[in-house]
């Protein structure tokens, strides 16, 4: 498998695109059950890896009706604590990228590192956050999502079939990330992305769209 982002935007080191799946969206208090990645190469070479995760807690029924995953599923996995090693080796020479990764996965993965006494600082590394630059060029209508699943039917033509899947969730990210990078030559620019990243309109943009297109509905319809 190769991707072709190395193509269109200098790697110097690795680009992990990342999601995790969650027992909620309360980072500190809530567990990931699920950490999957590819690991793109400076060469554009790719390998990915899933990796199930014990939570040492019960999955919440609402948490298992989006991901799939069920207590079952994660009884003989090994806890965060013990994966930990490993999960810092995969992440502390490589730069990040994911789906909304600025508003949630990012900030979730520091919370679970610093559990185990561990400082992920992950505003010192380059960050490729697809929702970011899908918001910069698509305005806000109340009347429709702009979540991974419309990033993929409007840049890929694609239905996405595989939501709320680690693995799926990443694979068609790249591919999100792929298109944009083509279709949009300012994003080749490292400096350019930094600046939107740090833009707070776009920053809050993406968070606010984080859950379902239900529950952002839901929240609009209290503001307005």
């Amino acid at each position: 498998m190769r991707s072709t982002i190395p193509d269109l935007l200098l790697l110097d080191r690795p680009l992990l695109i990342f999601d995790l799946e969650t027992t909620g969206l309360v980072s500190g208090e809530d567990k990931i059950i699920e950490l999957a990645y590819e690991k793109i190469m400076p060469d554009g070479s790719v390998t990915a890896h899933v990796h199930r995760i014990n939570p040492g807690r019960p999955i919440a029924p609402e948490a298992t009706a989006i991901n799939g995953i069920t207590d079952a599923d994660v009884m003989h996995a090994p806890s965060f604590a013990k994966l930990s090693y490993e999960l810092w080796s995969v992440f502390e020479n490589a730069d990040v990228g994911g789906f909304n990764v600025t508003g949630f996965d990012l900030p979730f993965l520091k919370a679970e590192f610093s559990s185990v006494g561990k400082n992920f600082d992950y505003l010192s590394k380059r960050i490729l956050d697809a929702k970011i630059l899908y918001h910069k060029m698509e305005k806000r209508d109340m009347f429709a999502p702009r979540n991974l699943t419309a990033a993929y039917k409007l840049y890929c033509g694609k239905d996405h079939t595989t939501a709320h899947t680690g693995a799926g969730d990443v694979r068609v990210t790249v591919e999100v990330l792929e298109e944009e990078l083509r279709r949009y030559p300012e994003f080749r620019d490292w400096k350019y992305l930094a600046e939107l990243h740090g833009n707070k309109d776009l920053l809050e943009s993406a968070k606010t769209e984080h859950a379902s297109y239900e529950d952002s509905v839901t929240r609009a319809n209290t503001l307005f």
